[in-house]
């Protein structure tokens, strides 16, 4: 029993290191971006193209730390088991609906479309904001990693015992050797410039919520399933 408590503390610590090293990496990376841009407009003598230029890479260098530690700060939670779950009864249409309406402004730029197929009815027993935040990462995941004109579809069904929240798209589907690597922490498969947070934070979220997280791809799209618990009545 000593033996095995040792093996599992010595292994948390390796992953805290790990996740410190990591998590320190991600922080500096836009950080010294900040760094070189502001350096660049206290010495030169910029024309207001080029400053205007700058001044969009360091926001969204901004926006991306900002993402990183809301990101990080949920791990941490998750990590320490101290992440706030409290169950309801949540009607997955309303759910997806509210969520399309959020994504409105990206799709309408990217000329993307998204359409919510859930029947009336549906209903799982969750913690309806961090099922809202697992069905955002899924859908941003979806913008973030097809092509501008990708269709996304938003469809729930009961399953057995589980309710079946699903996001699937049309895109050309995740490259065979990233699908073992999705969930894991800071993998970001093509590099459009995530955290290679969010799919980790969703999976871990519906693990607490005594739900699954799970994803289907091929040439024909990708499809992640949210499986969640039934309400009693």
């Amino acid at each position: 029993a000593f033996n095995t408590m040792q093996h599992r503390l010595s292994t948390a610590d390796r992953a805290r290191k790990a996740f410190i090293t990591d998590a320190s990496h991600e922080l500096r990376t836009p950080l010294a971006s900040l760094g070189g841009y502001v350096e660049l407009m206290r010495e030169e003598d910029l024309d207001e193209e080029t400053q205007r230029e700058f001044l969009d890479v360091m926001h969204a260098q901004i926006k991306r730390m900002t993402k990183l530690a809301t990101d990080l700060l949920d791990l941490s939670k998750i990590d320490t088991g101290s992440l706030a779950i409290q169950p309801e009864r949540v009607d997955l249409r309303d759910l997806a609906r509210g969520i399309a309406r959020e994504f409105e402004p990206q799709t309408q730029q990217q000329e993307s479309e998204i359409t919510v197929e859930v029947p009336e009815g549906v209903k799982a027993y969750c913690d309806p904001d961090r099922a809202a935040q697992i069905a955002r990462i899924l859908v941003d995941n979806a913008l973030s990693h097809t092509p501008d004109g990708t269709h996304i579809w938003l469809d729930a069904a009961t399953d057995g015992d589980r309710a079946a929240f699903t996001v699937r798209d049309d895109g050309p589907g995740i490259p065979a050797e990233d699908v073992d690597k999705i969930f894991d922490r800071f993998h970001t498969g093509d590099k459009t410039g995530g955290t290679g947070l969010g799919l980790s934070i969703a999976r871990e979220i519906a693990s607490a919520m005594n739900g699954s997280l799970g994803v289907e791809t091929g040439e024909q799209g990708t499809t992640f399933t949210l499986r969640l618990p039934l309400p009693d009545d």
